[in-house]
C-alpha cells in the first residue's frame, strides 16, 4: 500500500519531495559512477555561475528562486570542495560575491556532456509520462506565486473556525460573561473607567433597552466572546464592548461578532456603523480595517467618551441588493 499516493492532494508536498529525492538520488549515483565528485544540489549554483560570475549572493538566490540561507549553505559546501570562492564587493563591503574557481570552471566543462545525457533522459521520461508534466509544474508555480499554500490553507482554517463559532443574542443569564470578558481586556491594556462599570453592570438596561443589541460568541458550549451594538439614532449604530477570551483568540470569534453586528445594523436600515478604539489594540484595528472601517474625525460635539480612546472609525453601510 502506497499511503502517500492514496492520500492524493493532502500529500502533494510529500509526494513532490519524494519524487525530487528519487531523481536526486539517481543523479548522485550517476556522478559517482562516472568518478565525478559532485552533488546534485550544487547543480543550479554551478550552472548559473558558469554563465555569469561573479554574482552577489542575493542575485544568485533571486535568479534561482532559492532562499538566501540555502544559497549560503550550498556555497559553503562548494567552497569547501574547491569549486567556489567568495569575497566582499569592493564597492560595497556589505555585499558578498560568489565566483567559480578554476577547478569549478573545469568541473562545469567536464559535466557538460553528462548534463546533456541528463537532459535527454529527462526529456524521454517526460515524453513517456505524457500530459506535459513541466507545463503542469509551471502552472502550479504560477498559482503559488498568485497565492501561497500558506494563504490558501489559512483561508480555509479561518472559514472552518468561523463556522464552529455560534453567535447568540442577549440573555440576562449571560450578562456576567459580558462583564467578565470586558474586564479581562480592560485590565490588561487600560483601566476600568466609571462609564465601563455602569454599562458592564447592566447591559440589558444600558444597551438593549435603549434599542441596542448584545451578542455572545459560543464555542463548544462555552461563551468565549461578546460585542455590543449601541443605537445612536435610526441611521447610526456603534460597535462597542467587543471582547474575546484570551484562550479563544485567533478562532475568528471577534470577526464573526463584528460581522453579526454590521449585518444587524444593515437590516435595521442604518447608514453607518462607528466605533472607538486605541492604536494599542493593533490586532483589533487591523480587523476593523479588513472589515471596511476607516478612520474619520467626528464633529466637535461627538467623539470618544473614554480616556483610553484615540481613534474613531466608521463603516459606510452598503445595502443588500435584494432588499
Amino acid at each position: 500500500m502506497d499511503l502517500v499516493k492514496q492520500l492524493g492532494p493532502l500529500a502533494l508536498a510529500s509526494r513532490l519531495k519524494r519524487l525530487s529525492e528519487r531523481l536526486l538520488k539517481d543523479g548522485a549515483a550517476i556522478y559517482k559512477s562516472q568518478g565525478i565528485d559532485f552533488q546534485p544540489r550544487w547543480f543550479p549554483v554551478l550552472y548559473l555561475l558558469n554563465q555569469k560570475s561573479p554574482m552577489i549572493v542575493t542575485a544568485v538566490a533571486n535568479s534561482l528562486g532559492m532562499t538566501h540561507p540555502s544559497v549560503n549553505q550550498i556555497a559553503s559546501a562548494m567552497t569547501k570542495a574547491g569549486l567556489l570562492k567568495s569575497f566582499r564587493d569592493k564597492n560595497d563591503e556589505r555585499r558578498r560575491l560568489l565566483a567559480l574557481t578554476s577547478k569549478g570552471k573545469k568541473m562545469a566543462a567536464d559535466l557538460k556532456p553528462v548534463w546533456q545525457d541528463f537532459n535527454d533522459a529527462a526529456a524521454e521520461l517526460l515524453e513517456n509520462a505524457g500530459r506535459e508534466p513541466l507545463d503542469i509544474i509551471d502552472r502550479i508555480e504560477q498559482e503559488l506565486d498568485r497565492q501561497s499554500m500558506f494563504d490558501r490553507i489559512t483561508k480555509r482554517i479561518k472559514k472552518r473556525q468561523m463556522g464552529e463559532v455560534d453567535i447568540i443574542d442577549y440573555d440576562d443569564n449571560l450578562k456576567q460573561h459580558f462583564k467578565a470578558l470586558n474586564y479581562e481586556w480592560l485590565k490588561k491594556y487600560f483601566t476600568v473607567e466609571t462609564q465601563d462599570r455602569r454599562v458592564l453592570a447592566d447591559p440589558g438596561g444600558e444597551i438593549v433597552s435603549q434599542g441596542g443589541y448584545v451578542f455572545f460568541a459560543r464555542l463548544d458550549g462555552k461563551i468565549i466572546g461578546t460585542a455590543a451594538l449601541l443605537k445612536h439614532d435610526k441611521k447610526t449604530y456603534e460597535l462597542a464592548k467587543m471582547a474575546v477570551a484570551k484562550k479563544a483568540q485567533g478562532r475568528q470569534a471577534g470577526k464573526k461578532l463584528a460581522l453579526t453586528a454590521i449585518e444587524t445594523a444593515r437590516n435595521l436600515g442604518a447608514d453607518k456603523v462607528i466605533l472607538e478604539t486605541s492604536p494599542e489594540l493593533d490586532k483589533a484595528v487591523h480587523l476593523y480595517k479588513n472589515l471596511g472601517f476607516a478612520e474619520y474625525k467626528p464633529n466637535s460635539k461627538s467623539g470618544c467618551g473614554y480616556n483610553r480612546c484615540s481613534i474613531q472609525m466608521k463603516l459606510v453601510i452598503k445595502k443588500n441588493k435584494n432588499k
